[in-house]
C-alpha cells in the first residue's frame, strides 16, 4: 500500500477536527448531517449514513446487530450487500474499532472479503425512522 507524506497530518485533522468525541456521541443526541466520525455500533437500527470517500460513495443501512449493516456503492458493492464495519484505519495495523471517521480509510467485510476505501471525505447521518403506534400493523386505531 503506497502512503502519502501528509499520513501524519490526516490523522491528527481526523481526530482534533471540531470535538471530535462530542460529535460521535450517537446514542446522547441522535447525530444528523455531516459529522466528522461516528460509532457505528451505537446507532440503532435504520439509520442510514452517506460516506462520500476520495473515489467513492457509499450509502449505509445499520442492521441493529452491532456494527453490522448492509452497503451500497463504490465498485465492490454495486448491490445492497450484508457487511461489518470493522472501523476506520490510518494505515497498516492502526485501526478504531466499530468507527467511522474523517481523514481515514473505511475498512468493512463481506463474508470472507474485507475492503479498505479510499479516504473517507465526509459522512452523513440520516437518523433511523422513528413510528408510532398507528404505524405499526395489527395496532387497534
Amino acid at each position: 500500500m503506497f502512503m502519502s507524506s501528509d499520513e501524519g497530518g490526516a490523522a491528527r485533522r481526523a481526530i482534533t477536527s471540531g470535538d471530535w468525541f462530542e460529535a460521535a456521541s450517537p446514542i446522547a443526541r441522535q447525530p444528523r448531517g455531516l459529522v466528522p466520525g461516528i460509532d457505528v455500533r451505537r446507532l440503532p437500527e435504520g439509520t442510514v449514513l452517506v460516506v462520500e470517500t476520495h473515489n467513492s460513495r457509499y450509502r449505509i443501512v445499520m442492521t441493529g446487530r452491532g456494527s453490522h449493516a448492509t452497503i451500497q456503492g463504490g465498485p465492490y458493492f454495486q448491490e445492497e450487500t450484508d457487511v461489518r464495519i470493522e472501523g476506520s484505519a490510518l494505515a497498516g495495523s492502526l485501526l478504531k474499532v466499530g468507527w467511522i471517521a474523517v481523514g481515514l480509510f473505511m475498512e468493512v467485510t463481506s463474508d470472507d472479503k474485507r475492503v479498505v476505501t479510499s479516504r473517507v471525505r465526509s459522512i452523513v447521518v440520516e437518523p433511523a425512522p422513528v413510528f408510532s403506534d398507528s404505524d405499526i400493523a395489527g395496532s387497534a386505531a
